[in-house]
Order: structure tokens, then sequence, then C-alpha cells
């Protein structure tokens, strides 16, 4: 029964890929009794890095609205969303649903108008003030992952790491080119690949891949790793900080910009919160 269920969103997704009708956001892609789920609807719901990544999230998330559509209408059968405590949670939730995109809305406007950026002296205060706080208390690794799905394709971006390097754009070009299922990933780890991290939170794939990069030095280019039968990897090594030593600025912008802008964040939603105090309490 469950395979059946998959293999009807499936077939939903693929006939909405195929741009059928004049409001594609609101063509039915699923259905349970009465209620109706929008491509709309759907595409807000999940979220994914791939077109393979979308098919699955999609299939999955069809398959749950299905299953709560049919139980919300039998419950609807016997009045409970008529039942004091259902409304009284029912507000509650809407309050906080209505918060939410209020705060979001806000941040979003004052992100637009420059209220939340950090600039680089900030940056390099804060990593002045606080130099401990850069001391690795681990090993970090500036590791950069590419994906594919054949190894033909594993070993075109094996080379294109080798003879590109230097030229950045078409560096980029090539690895979105080599394989459109993983382009956005690929693509996200060339931007992101600098940015150091200890082992665990690398999540490698297998033990293989950790023995290899406990082998490699920095502007190492790994073999091509098989995964499975369809999902090679190339690993490509950019810096090794040891435990004790201390990342530059360079190295720890990006995380103190990420905290910087969160404490602005913070002062934001306080004075959002003042300002209802001041008007309603």
């Amino acid at each position: 029964m469950k395979g059946s269920k998959l293999h009807i969103a499936l077939g939903a997704i693929l006939f909405l890929a195929s741009g059928c009708g004049t409001s594609p956001d609101d063509e039915v892609v699923a259905k349970a009794g009465k209620l109706r789920l929008t491509r709309g609807e759907l595409l807000a719901s999940i979220d994914y890095a791939s077109p393979q990544d979308s098919l699955t999230m999609s299939a999955i998330y069809i398959e749950d609205w299905r299953d709560l559509a049919a139980l919300y209408q039998l419950a609807l059968d016997e009045n409970v969303d008529k039942e004091p405590e259902t409304r009284m949670l029912a507000e509650k939730a809407m309050r906080q649903i209505t918060v939410q995109r209020f705060v979001d809305s806000r941040m979003n406007r004052a992100e637009k108008e420059g209220m939340l950026a950090v600039d680089s002296a900030a940056v390099k205060a804060f990593y002045q003030e606080y130099p401990d706080e850069f001391v690795c208390k681990q090993t970090e690794y500036a590791l950069a992952r590419y994906y594919a799905s054949t190894e033909q394709a594993a070993s075109r971006m094996q080379n294109a790491l080798r003879f590109h390097e230097g030229n950045g754009k078409r560096l980029l070009g090539l690895i979105e080119s080599l394989d459109s299922v993983y382009a956005d990933v690929n693509r996200q780890s060339y931007l992101n690949g600098r940015d150091l991290k200890a082992l665990p939170r690398l999540h490698l794939e297998n033990r293989k891949m950790k023995r290899l990069l406990l082998s490699m030095v920095p502007g190492d280019i790994s073999p091509v790793i098989k995964v499975h039968s369809t999902l090679f990897v190339v690993m490509h090594l950019h810096a090794v900080l040891g435990k004790g030593e201390k990342k530059s600025v360079a190295q720890a912008y990006e995380d103190i910009e990420e905290l910087l802008i969160v404490e602005k964040q913070k002062q934001y939603y306080s004075t959002l919160l003042q300002q209802a105090r001041d008007k309603y309490q």
C-alpha cells in the first residue's frame, strides 16, 4: 500500500513538471476526500538541494499530506473542530504563526535596509577582543566535496579541479555543468569549501573518505571515491588547522560575522517587543 502511494505521488509530480495548465501553482497534485493539495502549497512546504532531492521530498510530503488530510476529515465527522479545547489550541497556533510571520517580515525589511549589516571593522574588533575564541580545540579541515552520479563524471570533476583551480569562474562553471543532478550541491561546496570544520562536523559518507582525508595535505585532490553505484565523490582539501592553532581573521571572518548578525537580530527583536509592550501592555 505504501509503495502504491509513493508511485501515485511521483506520478503527480511528474505530471506537474510537464507544465500543463495556465496557473501551475493552482494545479492539484494530491486529493483526499474533499481536500486538495496544490502545487503552490507543495513547493512552499518542502526544502531541497537538487531536482532528484525535490522528487523524493515531494513524494514523502504528499504521502504524509494524504494521511493527515484523511484523519482531519475523520475528526471533522465527529465535530472535534467544534470542541472548546480545539478552538483554544487553534487560536494559540494562529497567534504564534501570525507573530512569526510578522517578525520575519520586519527582519527581512531591516536586512534590506542594511540595519543588520556587519562591517569588517566590527569583525576585526571582535577578533581582537576575544582572541582565545579562535584557537582550535581540535583539528579542523577546509574541505570541499564534489558529487557525481557516475564515475566518468567524477573523473571529469577531478580533472577540472586539477587544471582550472586558478580560474574560479571557469572552475565553478565546470563544476555546475558536469553533473546536473548535483549541480546545486556542488556549487555550495565550491563556495563554502574553505570553511574550517572539525572532523565530526564534516559528516563524511564512509570510513574510506575519513582515511583518505587524514592522509591528505592542503592542496590535495582525492581519487574518485565510490559511495554506491550512483554516487561518487571527489574531495579537495584547502587547509588544515591543528589543535591549539589560532584561526586568522580571514578564516574566522564568516563565523564572527554570523555571530554579530545574530546579536543584531536579537537587538532588533527586543526593539519590536518593546514597541508592542508600550502599545498594548
